[in-house]
């Protein structure tokens, strides 16, 4: 990168620009190098100008949300990260039957993409809305989770699926608002993960329902998430992606699993070790920091993993979680 860059994005963006800032205290698995060049985001017109900006000159731009799903290396990251701190929330519209002040239809909500989802979750209970409950505990941002279209398996709920519309702004700079089918939901993946559009914020359709029957299934879901998930220790959610139901029959697993975490389990990797990095025994496709683990630790871990499976069963584990930076 041009060494005069800095001079310029100073000039751009003045004291709020920052410079070799460390980014492991901004994700969940508190590794990562330094950001070369910093800014954080406040407002959604905030976040739009700095991209906008950034795209004229030609400076490359990395989104930091919630830091969950992402592998940041040692090396850190070139050109400017943006961490997205927005965190508007509104009630847009209602539609539907009435009954006194309480809509018993449909709900719009506005959500900023640097929304805590699980903020976001709690605030949708208290209102009375059904749609996000069952996400009580999933860690990112709004931003993240429909870049990734998360989801909840008991029972399955993806949080794409209430997605009515969302504002997006494209590397050309255009700011855009697109619904819902434009973003190709599927397992795992958005359009986004091609086009390389950054969400400013979303849209989602939601439903009246009893506050206290939302949190209790709220509560159900994440209960088994904190008894199927490693507590206590630094993680990104899982690492690997389940493989496909033909997969399963194709190779034969045991049982026709398609989890990885099961695949993981059986090919003896549960305590598997690199460095400081470990593979979960409470979930197979949760590796654990115990203790200032590096990117490298992670990586070379992950590796190990996918040899193991390949080799007890023939199956190319593909990664879920993004590698950030120069690996």
């Amino acid at each position: 990168m041009n060494p005069d860059i800095g001079r310029t994005l100073k000039q751009e963006f003045g004291s709020r620009l920052e410079a070799d800032v460390s980014l492991s205290k901004y994700t969940t698995f508190k590794i990562g190098g330094n950001a070369q060049y910093f800014l954080q985001a406040t407002s959604r017109a905030e976040l739009t100008f700095y991209l906008k900006r950034l795209y004229e000159m030609g400076i490359p731009v990395f989104i930091l949300g919630g830091g969950s799903n992402i592998l940041i290396s040692d090396k850190g990251i070139s050109g400017v990260v943006i961490k997205n701190n927005t965190r508007n929330i509104q009630i847009k519209g209602m539609k539907g039957r009435r009954r006194g002040a309480r809509n018993l239809s449909d709900v719009y909500l506005d959500a900023d993409s640097g929304v805590i989802m699980n903020q976001l979750v709690r605030f949708t209970i208290e209102q009375g809305l059904a749609g996000l409950h069952m996400h009580l505990g999933l860690p990112g941002t709004v931003g993240g989770a429909l870049y990734m279209n998360s989801k909840w398996t008991r029972p399955e709920a993806y949080v794409g699926d209430i997605l009515y519309q969302a504002e997006i702004i494209g590397s050309d700079g255009r700011v855009r608002i697109e619904p819902r089918s434009y973003f190709k939901l599927a397992y795992d993946y958005s359009i986004m993960h091609d086009t390389h559009d950054i969400v400013l914020g979303a849209t989602f359709r939601l439903t009246s329902a009893n506050t206290q029957d939302l949190w209790r299934q709220a509560e159900e879901s994440m209960a088994i998430r904190k008894s199927t998930q490693p507590q206590g220790l630094h993680s990104a959610g899982c690492i690997f992606k389940n493989i496909s139901h033909a997969q399963a029959l194709s190779f034969s697993t045991p049982n026709h699993s398609t989890s990885a975490g099961f695949l993981i389990d059986h090919a003896g990797c549960i305590g598997l070790k690199s460095g400081n990095a470990e593979v979960s025994a409470v979930h197979a496709n949760f590796i654990v920091n115990r203790s200032q683990a590096t990117a490298s630790d992670i990586r070379k871990l992950i590796v190990k993993i996918k040899d193991k499976v390949k080799a007890q069963f023939g199956i190319e584990l593909e990664e879920e979680i993004r590698f950030i930076g120069d690996f």
